[in-house]
């Protein structure tokens, strides 16, 4: 199996960036995926101002991009995540939190640090409060339509999207704009509510993934996944508002092509199974994804 290293990482998305290796459709790989902080905590007593400095220098590395044969320009691609392995301890990075501090500031007031121990599948947060880990990546792209794109930031080429039902058994289907696709990932958590309005922990694991390139559907603009059990569409922007009702939109395009059902009523059933949800606000752009269940689906797929 061929396994691309975190050596191999770096801080943009890019059409510059030579490829670091190529899959065939429906290979199965391993990435490895660099802990959010680089090793700088491990213990609280690591945390400084000069390598909070340092860490945050390094923070948001992606490995990539991988070429994926057959990606054409135009089309998309389905990537799924068969595994992620983790293998360093859950690192946070916290403030105060203060009653009388505006919660816009908390991202920044960052003055300690902690790794929680995660062992056989289970995070310790403390000795009375132990939790499953459900890990989940933060960061998946292909290469974005121009230019070169920090590692932080996220759009119709996927990114820095913290959802947290990017996770083992989940395909995510993005659009293709340049030949091979060009896979990065990145920015792994042990376990994450939605928001991320306080950051979860950071993790280092070992991503299985495999990738196969489809024709675009007609109705796909932006990132969607598919689970056993669900449906979702993932857009960012600001406001919130913005990005919310977009991925409904994108939800009644993909009913409304995928499924024999009239595209007002679709909307209709959406409006009563469908929940839209906040994966993130802490990042320059916001995401919000739009969820509906497949069971209520089923009896109209064509």
């Amino acid at each position: 199996m061929q396994r691309f290293p975190e050596s191999d990482a770096k801080y943009a998305y890019s059409s510059e960036h030579v490829s670091i290796g190529t899959v065939q459709p429906s290979e199965v790989f391993e990435v490895e995926s660099v802990e959010g902080y680089s090793g700088y905590f491990r213990k609280p007593e690591d945390f400084t101002p000069e390598s909070y400095a340092q860490a945050e220098a390094v923070k948001w590395a992606v490995v990539g991009p991988i070429t994926v044969a057959g990606a054409a320009a135009g089309g998309a691609v389905a990537v799924t995540i068969h595994d992620i392995a983790i293998n360093t301890p859950g690192v946070v990075t916290y403030g105060a939190y203060r009653r009388d501090v505006d919660p816009y500031e908390w991202w920044d007031d960052e003055s300690g640090a902690d790794a929680y121990p995660i062992e056989d599948g289970i995070v310790s947060f403390d000795e009375r409060t132990r939790l499953p880990a459900r890990p989940l990546i933060g960061c998946l792209a292909v290469l974005p339509g121009e230019g070169e794109v920090h590692a932080k930031l996220q759009g119709r080429y996927g990114g820095n999207l913290d959802c947290r039902e990017l996770r083992v058994g989940a395909t995510m289907t993005l659009p293709v704009e340049h030949e091979g696709a060009g896979l990065y990932f990145g920015d792994c958590k042990a376990l994450m509510g939605d928001s991320e309005i306080i950051g979860p922990p950071e993790v280092g694991a070992v991503i299985t993934a495999s990738a196969l390139p489809v024709e675009r559907p007609a109705s796909l603009e932006w990132p969607r996944i598919e689970t056993a059990d669900e449906l979702m569409t993932i857009v960012s922007g600001k406001p919130l508002e913005w990005a919310a009702r977009q991925a409904m939109r994108e939800l009644v395009n993909w009913i409304d092509d995928d499924y024999d059902l009239p595209r007002a009523r679709a909307a209709l059933l959406l409006a009563m199974v469908a929940h839209v949800r906040v994966a993130q606000i802490s990042n320059p752009d916001y995401t919000a994804y739009c969820v509906a269940p497949r069971n209520v689906l089923e009896p109209y797929k064509r």
